[in-house]
């Protein structure tokens, strides 16, 4: 199999569903729709689509509202829009996606139909710049309506944009830079909505996140595995819908639950995941860390401090365990 950047087995997902859809379109305010494998091949959208079905850079004015709103409106006539914002507007289109593209559907009774795909660019919370320092994961699972997905391996960046194309309905795909490559098929393959993932099997608690917070929690399992602690890791992977059953069964087995995440302490999405297993598995001994909540700060020093990195992981599950 070939290694496969992340950006190219997105671009590779998204090419082989256009083939296959002669009406469907993509737009992306700051690209084209390129990307280059190691091995020399190369997707060029623009070049492959034509500026009727490929709209970028230099093309396409920088405009959320209307690059949001156009792909909700193309696709109520039934045909495919995928379109992608920028991580300086990780919120801004949220109110556009839940009351009209989530909301039309169940108002007119189904009648209507928003197969779109909005790809919502995060920076994570590596930016010194305060309005792109944001981690937004759970406003856009609160919206209703609409499915949420956030993948981390480069496996599931495809296929996830297989299913999220294929599904029929808006989904609002949210893409940190997180595993860089990975060696995967060319061939299109699905990963399935609303699944999450065991990357790691262990015994002595369930450890579950979403990016970007598997970075620093990947780096956190090997020193704690040194340390003797087998944690078992659970990729979340798909927030709306959520899979219930397999953090209740990885929960089950290690009777403790520890979520890292990168969003606000108040109504982060791990909350709900606490919450999912409370009231299935009363009793069940709970712990979580996350971004404090304070405005990101600009100093790269302090907001390093503030994001719960792989030292802080490692020294709060070492404590939890001890409780």
């Amino acid at each position: 199999m070939p290694v496969m950047p992340r950006t190219f087995a997105l671009m590779q997902a998204i090419e082989y569903e256009m083939k296959q859809r002669p009406a469907m379109v993509y737009t992306q305010q700051q690209s084209i729709g390129s990307a280059t494998r190691p091995d020399g091949k190369v997707i060029n959208m623009l070049d492959e689509f034509g500026l009727d079905r490929c709209l970028g850079r230099f093309g396409l004015a920088i405009d959320e509202d209307w690059q949001c709103n156009s792909a909700i409106g193309y696709s109520f006539t039934g045909q495919v829009a995928v379109t992608q914002t920028p991580s300086m507007c990780p919120v801004w289109t949220i109110d556009y996606m839940e009351s009209q593209a989530g909301m039309a559907q169940t108002q007119l009774g189904g009648q209507l139909k928003a197969p779109m795909v909005l790809i919502q660019t995060g920076a994570g919370r590596t930016s010194v710049t305060q309005h792109a320092n944001v981690s937004a994961d759970a406003k856009h699972a609160n919206a209703v309506g609409l499915v949420v997905v956030n993948p981390h391996k480069v496996y599931d960046v495809k296929g996830l944009m297989h299913a999220a194309i294929r599904y029929g309905g808006p989904v609002c795909y949210i893409l940190y830079t997180t595993e860089a490559s990975a060696d995967i098929p060319d061939e299109p393959y699905v990963v399935p909505l609303g699944k999450s993932a065991i990357v790691k099997a262990g015994k002595d608690l369930t450890l579950a996140c979403f990016p970007p917070a598997n970075v620093p929690v990947e780096t956190a399992i090997d020193t704690l595995t040194k340390a003797g602690i087998d944690a078992e890791y659970l990729d979340v992977r798909s927030l709306r819908p959520f899979d219930e059953d397999t953090v209740l069964a990885s929960v089950k087995k290690t009777g403790k639950l520890f979520c890292v995440s990168h969003g606000y302490w108040t109504n982060d999405f791990t909350g709900h995941i606490m919450a999912v297993v409370a009231m299935a598995l009363p009793g069940t001994k709970m712990w979580r860390i996350t971004y404090p909540d304070a405005p990101p700060p600009c100093a790269t020093a302090m907001n390093r401090w503030a994001i719960p990195d792989a030292p802080k992981i490692v020294d709060a599950v070492q404590k939890f365990l001890k409780m």
